[in-house]
């Protein structure tokens, strides 16, 4: 018991071979670690840059969408309906 609060100390005892396992498992931890931090940033990385290009595109879109009006208007269709060739 400790002499000072009266709590019971546990002594806990690691031989070598015990101690070089935990070591190498801390490494393998450490490691394994690291990988997924990079991963994840990797990931972060590939989200961000195509979240851009969603946007671009959506972009693009309402851009084609306006093109696509505007060749309705000037070729004076009244109901909106493009008209296809003569050969379709």
């Amino acid at each position: 018991r400790c002499a000072l609060c009266g709590k019971i100390k546990f002594t806990i005892y690691i031989n070598d071979m015990e101690e070089q396992k935990m070591q190498e498992t801390i490494t393998d931890l450490q490691i394994r670690l690291v990988f997924q931090e990079d991963s994840l940033e990797t990931i972060n990385l590939t989200v961000v840059r195509q979240q851009s290009e969603i946007e671009v595109m959506k972009r693009e879109i309402v851009r084609l969408k306006e093109l696509v009006e505007d060749i309705r208007e000037s070729r004076g269709s009244e109901d909106g309906a493009v008209e296809l060739p003569p050969h379709y």
